[in-house]
């Protein structure tokens, strides 16, 4: 499922705030899951936000989804020896 379409079903999601978190946390996983094992996923996360960041946010998991794919979208820096 594409980003997109998890941010969309998300925006129509009804429940309070914990819900809310295990729907976005779940919608993550399932974006990320579905990502290719050679792919680049802070790369892919970063063109799902080109997309997703131009719509309308109304809903809560939808916009904690958003949280989660800013996150991803961070190039994290590379493991260096110590000591």
């Amino acid at each position: 499922m594409s980003a997109t379409q998890i941010f969309h079903a998300l925006q129509e999601f009804d429940g309070g705030r914990a819900a809310s978190c295990e729907a976005a946390k779940a919608g993550f996983l399932e974006w990320a899951m579905g990502l290719g094992l050679e792919t680049d996923a802070a790369c892919e996360a970063q063109r799902a936000l080109l997309h997703i960041e131009a719509l309308p946010e109304d809903g809560q998991a939808a916009q904690l989804f958003l949280e989660h794919l800013k996150c991803a979208s961070r190039v994290l820096p590379h493991p260096k020896r110590r000591g």
